[in-house]
């Protein structure tokens, strides 16, 4: 079981992303030359296409301690709980949205593993209504559009994210009364069964702005 980047010669920066889902963070990294591994309760590999070294847990189960000496370590803490979605749909759920026990022990949880991991730099995302329930978190910063917003915790150095980083962009084509094929391009959050993973990937403009930041402040602190 791969934990503690001392444990290979190991001489790029080095992220572990928790929660890691599809990859969006982890792509984003290693596109900046980090060295990635994450980590998910599923087995993100085969049922997202997850492309990096990874770590098959539950987060609950795991210790801080034994992920110590990473560059970086990025937390997207499940956000059912906090979306303003489960308030319209959340009765119709196998679990009712739990804000304040379910949904905010992953995020202590995580929080607790970052005390304990002690990285140089930590980053956690989650829905902006986290913040009606986790009052000690500080905002550092916001990306999104009136569909989609998401907020970070954390650590980590400034950073600048494309305007439209946020935004997936969906094509459909169908048939026309003429016989060709129409296309209409929208502003989307998935489709079919993986529509929730698709909804909660960080855009990979927005996780390699992250690491670029995080590189660049990683490599000032070494010349200095």
């Amino acid at each position: 079981m791969e934990k503690m980047p001392n444990e290979q010669i190991c001489l790029k920066p080095t992220l572990l992303d928790c929660f890691c889902g599809m990859g969006g963070v982890s792509d984003g990294f290693a596109l900046e030359g980090f060295d990635v591994i994450g980590i998910d309760i599923v087995d993100a590999p085969k049922m997202l296409g997850y492309k990096h070294r990874f770590i098959q847990a539950d987060m609950l189960t795991l210790k801080g301690e034994d992920f110590r000496g990473y560059d970086v370590i990025w937390g997207s803490p499940p956000c059912r709980d906090f979306s303003v979605v489960g308030d319209v749909f959340g009765h119709t759920w196998k679990r009712p949205p739990d804000p304040k026990g379910k949904g905010i022990e992953l995020v202590n949880v995580f929080l607790k593993f970052i005390q304990d991991a002690n990285p140089t730099f930590w980053i956690m995302e989650n829905v902006p209504r986290l913040q009606q329930f986790y009052e000690k978190a500080k905002v550092e910063t916001h990306l999104g559009d009136k569909h989609m917003k998401r907020c970070f915790w954390g650590n980590f150095p400034a950073f600048l994210i494309p305007k439209d980083a946020n935004k997936i962009i969906y094509h459909h084509f169908y048939p026309s009364k003429s016989g060709k094929r129409k296309k209409i391009s929208y502003v989307g959050d998935g489709l079919g069964k993986s529509k929730a993973w698709i909804t909660a990937k960080i855009p990979l403009a927005c996780s390699r702005a992250f690491a670029k930041a995080c590189k660049e402040a990683l490599q000032k602190e070494v010349e200095s």
